[in-house]
C-alpha cells in the first residue's frame, strides 16, 4: 500500500473516501502518516490535509526559485477549473433544490440530472453556457444528454467526481471539492475576491499556504 500512495500522491493525486476508501483508510492511520512523511521529507515534500480532513495531497516543504516556476503552473491550473466547477456546483443545487452546496461523498445521480436539465429550460441553457467555458466543454452533439455526458466527464478528470455504480451511473463528490471550498475561502479572506476565475495570484508567500 505505501508504494501505491506514494506514486499517486506525487502524480498530483488527493486521496479521499471517494476515490480509494482503502488508501485513503490506510493513509489515516499514524504508522502510514510517519512512513509516507518520512519519505517524502526526503524529496523536498510534505503530506498535508484539506480543511475538514477530507482528503491528504502532497506539497512543498518549502518554496525557493526552483519551486517558484511549478507552483505558478499548478495555481493556474487550479484557477482555470474555478468557473466551470462554480457553474456546475449550480447546476447541481438548482437541479436537486437545494440550498446547501456539495459536499465531499455527496452522491450525484446522473438520471436525475439529465430529467432536470432535459425537462427544464433554464437549466438546459445553464447547460449549454459550459459551451463558452473552453475547449473542454466543446461538443459535437448538441443534446442535454451529449453536453451533460461531456461535463460529467471534465469534472472526472479534473477529480472532482467518481463513478461509484457504473450501472445506476450513479457518481460521488471527492475530498478534492474540500480543496476547492478552502481555495475559495482563501482568496477571499486574502483578496476580498467574489470571481476566483477572473484574478491573477502572484503572491508566492501566499500562494504557498495553499501548494
Amino acid at each position: 500500500m505505501f508504494e501505491q500512495v506514494a506514486l499517486r500522491l506525487l502524480e498530483g493525486a488527493f486521496i479521499c473516501e471517494s476515490s480509494s476508501p482503502e488508501a485513503f483508510r490506510w493513509l489515516s492511520t499514524e504508522n502510514a502518516q510517519e512512513d509516507i512523511s518520512e519519505f517524502l521529507d526526503k524529496i523536498g515534500r510534505c503530506l498535508a490535509k484539506t480543511q475538514n480532513d477530507q482528503a491528504y495531497y502532497v506539497t512543498w516543504k518549502r518554496i525557493g526559485q526552483n519551486e517558484r516556476t511549478e507552483v505558478k503552473r499548478i495555481f493556474a491550473s487550479i484557477k482555470q477549473t474555478f468557473r466551470p466547477l462554480i457553474h456546475f456546483i449550480t447546476l447541481c443545487m438548482e437541479a436537486e433544490k437545494k440550498d446547501i452546496s456539495p459536499a465531499p461523498g455527496d452522491r450525484l445521480e446522473y438520471a436525475m440530472l439529465l430529467k432536470a436539465v432535459t425537462e427544464n429550460a433554464h437549466l438546459l441553457e445553464v447547460l449549454r453556457e459550459f459551451g463558452m467555458m473552453g475547449k473542454e466543454f466543446t461538443v459535437t452533439e448538441a443534446s442535454a444528454k451529449g453536453m451533460l455526458d461531456k461535463v460529467i466527464q471534465q469534472m472526472e478528470r479534473w477529480g472532482y467526481l467518481v463513478l461509484v455504480n457504473r450501472e445506476q451511473e450513479s457518481y460521488r463528490f471527492t475530498g478534492k471539492l474540500d480543496y476547492y471550498y478552502q481555495i475559495i475561502d482563501f482568496l477571499m479572506e486574502n483578496e476580498g475576491i467574489t470571481d476566483p476565475s477572473s484574478q491573477e495570484q502572484e503572491d508566492m508567500p501566499e500562494q504557498r499556504r495553499l501548494v
